[in-house]
């Protein structure tokens, strides 16, 4: 699989791979044309055998560590995902706005390049942080098989060494922390298994290029 920057051109097969999502997640031809319109050099287009098979979404923005709770929603700090007005005198943090891939596409190595394509965008603009607001589908399974748990403590269970939550281990894997509690937003996104929480998760990037140790 390899990945490139996405041209009005590719809005038809674009549109095939968000057709992946529910139908009531799925992001709009308007919305795509819109997104690449603002911040072309964050949307990428994956290519396997010649044919797109996956999509990523990104934009510039402001992250305060000390104030988080900022993030209240997906819809917010995406604008409603047309994404913010760009600003990159006053980012410090490249946001992965969505991000798909076909079904039959997943597995392997394909989750590595669709996170470290944006990483090296930031490291080249100059950025501090890659950011993203990661469901935690494990919650509502967890709390029915183990009873009520409050879900900025679920965010940060582990098991043999790994996190709980699926979602939340994976990004780990690739450098991501959720920082703390206030991280994890209540209503963040619609996603039922997440009971629509959010978790917040920061790769922190130092100025070499080299991130964090997870």
């Amino acid at each position: 699989m390899s990945a490139r920057q996405a041209t009005v051109e590719d809005i038809d097969a674009i549109m095939r791979v968000e057709e992946d999502w529910p139908e009531d997640q799925r992001a709009s031809r308007e919305t795509m044309l819109v997104r690449l319109g603002k911040f072309r050099e964050g949307f990428w287009v994956f290519e396997q055998a010649g044919a797109i098979i996956g999509t990523l979404t990104s934009c510039p923005i402001r992250y305060e560590p000390s104030g988080q709770k900022a993030f209240k929603s997906w819809d917010e700090v995406t604008n409603r995902g047309e994404l913010p007005d760009i600003d990159l005198a006053t980012a410090n943090a490249l946001y992965l706005v969505s991000g798909t891939l076909k079904r039959e596409a997943r597995g392997g190595r394909t989750y590595a390049l669709l996170i470290e394509t944006p990483v090296a965008l930031a490291e080249r603009l100059g950025l501090e942080y890659v950011v993203a607001g990661a469901k935690i589908p494990g919650y509502d399974a967890y709390c029915r098989r183990h009873g009520e748990i409050d879900a900025r403590d679920y965010a940060f269970l582990k098991l043999n060494g790994s996190f709980v939550d699926p979602f939340l281990e994976m990004y780990r894997g690739y450098g991501f922390t959720v920082p703390d509690r206030d991280h994890v937003v209540k209503d963040f996104y619609p996603d039922i298994p997440s009971r629509n929480y959010g978790a917040i998760v920061v790769r922190k990037l130092d100025r070499s290029g080299r991130h964090d140790a997870p």
